[in-house]
């Protein structure tokens, strides 16, 4: 007979060594003896399996990486050893995450009501690299102590069926040696929404799965319980719900990237069930670095454009594993450029060209991160001189014959930005696409760029403008003819413009010359009547 263990870990809020009511199930994952999770003869290593050869034994690795900042509170755990038929009584063990030695720190008291509120989770944002930084947990008075790298943060208090406004969120700069005290405040949520995530194939509910919830500048969390049900107590409102994809890694799952959206205006919400998808394709690999060092507990990126997304890890030798999805349609591509970790700030990593995929295909593609020696850094601001804060920004560059990109770099709340890379002539973007941290979610347009920058030397400022969404903008001018004289006109396509024309730049009074829908991005412009006199020309959005 087939035996198979399930391992559950709590957040033991309270630290008294016992599940109680209310102390979240953050992770749980099967382990079969003598068997492995294998897509085409490899072996997906996120997934723990058993690597004891003694049958009726069971030994599983369970690493502890950086980017899934659950498994780091500063706080007290209870793992379970389960039996999925019930064969004998769950066997608890504790585990506990101490505070690191940093000589600078934040603390305070999180409150709700006005009152103060035990065992909230406390989480430092890192504003460099758009991801939590640490965590740990209040204690019984509500009172949090937590140390720190250096750095710029931003503080959230989170805690099931409570709900945080992130306007509110404290954001500092802690430098060496600082400590600084915040308060952080949370409120009770009043309506529900309440759920299950499920396997899209078989149906099977997934316990201890993590989801966040959105709405506006309201931000919640839920996991499911060990039925793989979840309920989240919310404001009215429009929240958006999505799994974690980070969290997903263990157990094998792809994710969609679409936010399901609930309404909450008119009271609670049930029944609200979460598909996830199990990988059926691998990418693979090794990361290291140009010593031929591996590279450990490394987060892998996968996904395709716009319907999929998934993660990987690699491990203490470097090797990694991502499963996706082979459906021969998307194009998936896998990087460690959005892999947002602090520890990686000095490499850079090459990358690779989308690619479709079989089912059962394994695609391998190895990564060797090269030592950044300089950085591109800067501040960007809107038209009007206000920072821009909360978009990210990526370089690439071909360097021996390999396409390398910097870690992404998201601005912080003063608008500034540090990519590292190494000697190469540079392409500087934003992202864009629709996301959280991209340019065009935040209502801007960069009209300039891309942004080309060579090293050496060392270090090089680029500040940038960027502009609302429908701004136009004049470029690449051209003469074709003693009559004729073109350019390009960019903004938002589908909108009417006007381009006008005046034989001075102070004049007041400018002669439209034709109006336009902007088609295609960008739109080519002629003007016929271009004698060898001076010819001004300006672009006005309709």
């Amino acid at each position: 007979m087939v035996k198979k263990i399930e391992i559950q870990k709590y957040l033991d809020l309270n630290s008294n060594g016992i599940v109680d009511s209310g102390e979240p199930l953050v992770d749980a994952f099967k382990v079969t003896d003598g068997a492995a999770t294998v897509i085409g003869g490899i072996t997906n290593l996120n997934v723990p399996f058993d690597n004891n050869p003694t049958a009726g034994a069971i030994t599983a690795t369970h690493p502890f990486i950086p980017a899934l900042i659950v498994d780091t509170f500063v706080a007290s755990y209870i793992y379970q050893v389960v039996s999925p038929g019930g064969r004998f009584t769950p066997v608890p063990a504790t585990f506990t995450v101490t505070n690191s030695t940093f000589a600078q720190y934040i603390s305070g008291t999180v409150f709700s009501n006005g009152v103060p509120l035990p065992n909230a989770v406390v989480v430092a944002q890192d504003q460099q690299i758009n991801n939590p930084g640490a965590g740990t947990v209040a204690d019984s008075s509500g009172h949090y102590y937590l140390p720190l790298r250096a750095g710029s943060y931003a503080l959230l208090a989170v805690v099931p069926n409570f709900y945080t406004d992130q306007s509110l969120a404290p954001s500092l700069n802690l430098t060496n040696g600082m400590s600084a005290t915040n308060d952080l405040f949370l409120t009770n949520g009043t309506v529900t929404i309440s759920g299950s995530i499920y396997d899209a194939t078989t149906s099977n509910k997934l316990d201890g799965a993590l989801l966040q919830l959105q709405s506006g500048n309201f931000f919640a969390i839920a996991f499911t319980d060990a039925n793989g049900d979840y309920s989240a107590a919310v404001s009215p409102g429009f929240w958006k719900v999505q799994p974690v994809k980070e969290r997903f890694a263990r157990r094998g799952y792809v994710i969609s990237q679409d936010k399901l959206q609930v309404d909450t205006t008119a009271g609670s919400v049930a029944n609200v069930g979460i598909p996830v998808f199990r990988g059926n394709a691998l990418f693979y690999g090794r990361l290291i670095d140009n010593s031929n060092t591996p590279l450990a507990n490394v987060e892998v990126d996968c996904g395709t454009d716009n319907s999929y997304s998934c993660k990987g890890y690699s491990d203490a030798n470097g090797y990694y594993t991502s499963a996706v999805l082979g459906d021969i349609t998307n194009q998936w591509n896998c990087g460690v450029n959005n892999g947002k970790d602090v520890f990686l700030g000095s490499y850079i990593f090459n990358s690779f060209n989308t690619t479709t995929v079989a089912p059962g295909q394994t695609i391998l593609q190895n990564f060797i991160a090269l030592p950044a020696t300089a950085r591109i850094s800067g501040s960007v601001h809107d038209n009007s001189g206000n920072p821009v804060a909360g978009v990210t920004l990526f370089g690439n560059a071909t360097i021996n014959s390999k396409n390398y990109q910097a870690l992404d770099s998201t601005t912080d709340n003063a608008g500034n930005y540090s990519l590292a890379v190494t000697s190469g002539f540079w392409d500087v973007q934003f992202l864009t696409g629709g996301f959280d941290d991209n340019l065009d979610t935040h209502g801007f347009v960069d009209l300039t760029g891309p942004h080309f920058v060579s090293i050496p030397p060392t270090n090089i400022v680029l500040n940038l403008t960027v502009y609302p969404i429908g701004t136009p903008a004049i470029s690449t001018p051209r003469r074709y003819s003693s009559t004729q004289f073109g350019f390009t006109v960019s903004g938002a396509t589908n909108v009417s413009y006007t381009v006008q024309t005046s034989s001075s730049v102070a004049s007041t009074n400018w002669t439209s010359l034709f109006s336009f829908v902007l088609t295609t991005n960008p739109f080519p412009i002629i003007d016929p009547y271009a004698t060898n006199s001076p010819r001004f020309y300006r672009v006005k959005k309709n």
